[in-house]
Order: C-alpha cells, then structure tokens, then sequence
C-alpha cells in the first residue's frame, strides 16, 4: 500500500513507532527532573544509579496500561464495558427515542463524503464512551497502581519519591501526538496516599477526507448500519437499557481501534543480569511450583519477590512457544544474530510435552547441544534477544533491553547495534539501556549511513533487513548526576556528524585515561636514558 493512501490514514490506531510519545518526571525516584521523547530507537546512557532503569520501567508500566500508547487511547474498554456503560449515565434510564436520533445522525455523517469526521462530530454519550478512560482514569486507578507497584517490586508508590521533600510534588506526565498535533495527555501524581491520575482527548480527525475509500472501514460502516436498520425495524418497546447502544458502541471501537496487526501491542522487558536467569530459570520455576502448594506456603512463609519486570521475563521463558510462521522479518533477524554474533543456533528442547523448556546452545559445525549453564556468558546474554524475536516480538511492539552489550566483545556489541537498528526498520520501537561506547559508536555510523542516504537520495540497499538509521529516528538521553541538588537530570545528546554520540563523561574518561598513559609514558623513557 503507498504511503498516504486513504486506507492508511484512516481512523485505526497507527503502531506503536508512527505516533510520538513525550514523557515528563519530576522526583521520581533518583531522578530529579527529566523529559524524553520516545523515538523508534530511544537509547539511556549516564552512570549508574541515575535513573535509567526506572525510566525504562516507567515506561514498560504504562505501555502495559495504556495499551501501547495508540493514536486513540480507547483501551480496556472490551474489559471495562460494563463498567463504563454504567459510569455513561445509567442507559437503563436514557431516553431510547433520543439515542435512535443521535446515532442515525451519526451514520448520515458517516455516509458523507468529501469532509473530515472530528471526535466533535459524535454524539455525546459515543464521546464519551472513546475518551472516558483518559478523561476519567479514577476507573481503572486501582489497575494503574498496581501495576506500578508490581512493575517497581514495591509496597507503595510513595516508595518512588525518595528526593522530594513533599511527597505531593512527584509527577509523571505523557502526551501523544501525530506529526504537529497533540492527540492525548495523561498525568499521574504519587503521593504516600496513592496515586491520583487525568488526561485529556484532543478533538482529533478521526475520520479524514475520503476515508470510504478504505474498503475495511467502509465494510465495517455498513455492518453498523445494518445493525442499526434492523434494530430501528423492531419494535419501539425494547428491554431496559436499550443493548443496541452497547453493540453499536462496541462495533465503533472495534473500528478505531482496529490495525492489520495479527496480535494487540504488546511491550517485552529484558532486564539485566539476564544471564543468570536463562541458566537457571527451570531450577527457579520448579521450586516456584513446589512452594506454590499450601505445604510450601506454610514452610516459607515470608516469599521473596521479583519485579515485575523480572517476572514478566521468567514467564515468558516458562510458557515459551516457538511457532511464529507468520513472522519472517523477526525469524530473519534472529537467524542473522546467530549467524554474526552467536556463531551457531539458540534450540528449545522439551524433555516432556507439557514440560518446562530447556534452552541449549549448538556451535556451527558442531552436531551436539550444549547447555546454557555451560556456554559461554556472551551465549546466556543473547539466547533471549534470540528467543524473543522468534517467539514473541512483532511489528508495533514495544522492545526494551537493560544493558544489550553485558559479557559481549566489541565486535559483537557493533553486531548487537546493528540488530536494534534492523528491529527497527521491521517496525519495532527499541529501548535501550547502556554504557557501552562501542555501541554508541556504531549506532552513529549507522546513523551517518541513514543521513548519507538521504541527503544523496539513496535507494534502500537490496537485503532483507537493512540496518541504516535516520538521525530523526533515533534519540539518545544523558542521565547524569546533578551537582547542585540531590538526584539525577535527562537531557539529549544531540546528533553529530563528525563526532557522532559521545556522552561528554565518555570524553573527559577518555582524555584522562590518555594523559595518565602519556605520563607514564614519559617517565618510562625517563627512566631508560
């Protein structure tokens, strides 16, 4: 499909990588200020304990919240209808006559041709049935804080402000937009006594001119119309509550919602220290299920816990499936990773049908497997990069990674660079968390590539998954400490052509290192003469 037809600029939720996601914290955790843009590939550098993986926390949070951040934040609502339809204002006790009126007014605007259809043009109770879970977040409060709570491995939010001496003053805040228009807001508030949530819905185009050239939604509209004639056939004294409004409610979002994804968005975590758990995640999962019995429960009664990141990953791991036929451009990439960084194949062996899997490593050339706990670091390290591009990872979804070049030769942390960037291009945005220069050099070639191609006006080069980055891609943020206050402050690096990224602490370790070697230097030819 070109770019721009009418069908790609309809109403359906565009990915996760089209819409631009702006986040904004103040005394969160170590972090005393900082604002992000999330780009398709948004990169976390600076020393430890400023903050970096709260961001990345934070965010993988509220993508599981949100629902991946979508160009009209309609989500939960399947899960939440009859909560919803409830907080509508009661339909039981809504004039039926009325929503009949208003919502063949709505078809008739949607049969029109040659104008936009804005969020405006909706009746009232259908706007609010889009916008109510933005604009009234106190219905799924309980939901966000608890997943807040899980994510961080905490006992109460209050526990992420640690640099405020008013514990009202921790904020965190988001607005998404498309291109030069703000579409939603959301903003949360932690305090000692929960979490207090708002947001907002622009009156966004929901519908642009010659949308019934999309023959889907244009299919979709008539199913709804035809639902309504039959209803408005039948007889005026419906039951209370009038169900048509429900089904055609539902029908609507299932239209603006809807993508050509074969799955929902979804958002994967690969935390640090990762290579532990792949060599011992079978041992870790059974005496899970052995304490998960009254007996067990009863012999530890004060149980350790993960974050929910950690357990997220375990999860995943435990339950793991590798069928993903439809998903060439994710098998492709994790073929290419073994062939350029691992040298030979990450395997799923189950010694029984419903048992846990085990994880091996075969070198090339080689005919026999080699456990994880075996194989060197670097194998630990990548066999879940691996695993997740077979058997989870798709277009749209969201990918972080803590640390992607950990037990890694530079040789490899420049293969790994090159990985995120082809993600990228299949249509995954990529989060990363690092320290490594290595990395960061080669994610400037690759975007001196990028700018190379488009100033020349390049065509794509001819292989299956390029890995060239656009500058206007790619956003790298400096988490470095404050001197003048307690905690940490974000800001961006900025693109060089010449310099590429260089994170200015990596600047001043370097000149360091190079006067002390020069020093030493001169006193050893001192000492010869």
């Amino acid at each position: 499909m070109r770019k721009g037809s009418p069908e790609n600029r309809t109403i359906s939720n565009t990915p996760a990588s089209k819409t631009n996601v702006r986040f904004e914290v103040t005394n969160f955790g170590p972090i005393k200020s900082g604002a992000i843009d999330l780009r398709p590939l948004t990169v976390f550098v600076g020393p430890s304990n400023t903050g970096k993986t709260y961001f990345a926390v934070l965010i993988y949070a509220l993508h599981r919240i949100l629902n991946g951040f979508p160009r009209l934040p309609v989500m939960h609502y399947s899960r939440y209808h009859h909560r919803l339809l409830f907080e509508l204002g009661k339909p039981s006790r809504m004039d039926s006559a009325i929503q009949d009126e208003e919502l063949q007014i709505l078809l008739t605007k949607l049969d029109a041709d040659g104008r936009d259809l804005r969020l405006s043009d909706f009746p009232k109770s259908v706007r609010k049935a889009i916008t109510m879970f933005l604009e009234h977040p106190e219905l799924l409060q309980n939901d966000i804080e608890e997943e807040i709570i899980r994510c961080f491995d905490i006992d109460s939010v209050s526990h992420l402000t640690r640099l405020s001496e008013n514990p009202n003053k921790t904020n965190v805040s988001m607005v998404v937009s498309e291109e030069d228009q703000d579409l939603w807001r959301f903003h949360m508030n932690l305090s000692e006594s929960g979490i207090s949530a708002d947001g907002q819905v622009e009156d966004i185009v929901l519908f642009p001119k010659g949308w019934r050239d999309a023959k889907r939604i244009h299919a979709s509209i008539l199913r709804l119309r035809s639902m309504m004639d039959s209803a408005l056939g039948s007889t005026r004294s419906r039951p209370p509550g009038w169900p048509l409004f429900e089904e055609f409610v539902e029908g609507l979002l299932s239209m603006i919602t809807s993508t050509r994804r074969v799955k929902p968005v979804e958002t994967y975590y690969l935390p640090a220290a990762r290579s532990g758990i792949m060599q011992s995640h079978r041992v870790i999962a059974s005496s899970l299920v052995k304490r998960s019995t009254r007996a067990g429960l009863e012999r530890f009664p004060e149980l350790p816990t993960f974050s929910g990141v950690i357990a997220d990953f375990m999860q995943r791991l435990i339950l793991y499936r590798e069928n993903r036929p439809d998903n060439r451009s994710m098998n492709a990439l994790a073929d290419q990773l073994e062939r350029e960084a691992l040298a030979g194949k990450i395997r799923t062996k189950r010694p029984s049908p419903g048992g846990y899997p085990e994880f091996v490593y075969r070198p090339r050339n080689i005919k026999q497997d080699i456990r994880l706990a075996r194989a060197s670091s670097m194998v630990s390290e990548l066999a879940p990069v691996v695993l997740f591009l077979r058997g989870a990872i798709g277009r749209g979804d969201t990918f972080i990674i803590e640390e992607p070049e950990a037990h890694l030769h530079p040789a490899a942390q420049t293969q790994m660079a090159a990985t995120l960037a082809r993600m990228v291009r299949a249509g995954v945005r990529v989060v990363v968390t690092t320290h490594s220069d290595w990395l960061l050099k080669e994610i400037g070639n690759l975007m001196r590539e990028g700018a190379l191609g488009e100033q020349i006006d390049q065509p794509p080069r001819k292989e299956e998954l390029p890995s060239s980055l656009r500058p206007s891609e790619v956003g790298i943020w400096l988490f470095r400490k404050d001197g003048a206050a307690s905690g940490s402050t974000v800001e961006e690096i900025p693109f060089d052509r010449s310099e590429g990224i260089e994170p200015q602490d990596y600047e001043e370790v370097a000149e360091e290192l190079y006067n002390r070697s020069a020093d030493l230097q001169n006193r050893l030819e001192e000492t010869t003469r």
